[in-house]
């Protein structure tokens, strides 16, 4: 959630190319005042309810905004990496952002993620010709 502002940066732009997007639920100010056993109970069932929008069906790919964080370069967390495989083992697409970070590397090659090195409209450019069609009834009479 560090990259909560850009993520929803990201899901604006992908948003008016008519591209819908889910975004995770925000961890605000209030999550801090919970105490542990609170803060665990809404963790597992934010986590949850979003895990199971990446398996929906309907769910295109996913997309890590993996901005450099923590000194890290293309820096991934472990909430996105779990989001990652969990889109890998359903068969998703999967975006990065950036480039592939170091860490992950082998996982994130052999997945066929696509590091889109800061450029959306790549992801844009994919999802159109995977899933928009630009007249997809038939015409009998032309």
């Amino acid at each position: 959630m560090s990259a909560y502002p850009e993520l929803l940066d990201c899901a604006s732009v992908l948003n008016a190319e008519g591209i819908a997007t889910v975004v995770p639920e925000p961890e605000d100010e209030v999550v801090q005042q919970l105490s542990l056993f609170e803060f665990e109970t809404f963790k597992r069932r934010v986590s949850f309810a979003h895990l199971r929008k990446i398996r929906d069906p309907r769910t295109y790919g996913v997309l890590a905004v993996n901005v450099d964080r923590h000194g890290i370069l293309n820096y991934v967390g472990p909430n996105t990496f779990a989001e990652i495989a969990v889109a890998f083992a359903q068969s998703k697409k999967i975006f990065l952002l950036q480039n592939v970070p170091e860490a992950y590397h082998d996982e994130l090659s052999a997945w066929r993620a696509t590091p889109l090195l800061g450029r959306l409209d790549r992801l844009i450019a994919t999802f159109r010709e995977d899933c928009m069609v630009e007249d997809p009834q038939a015409r009998l009479f032309d």
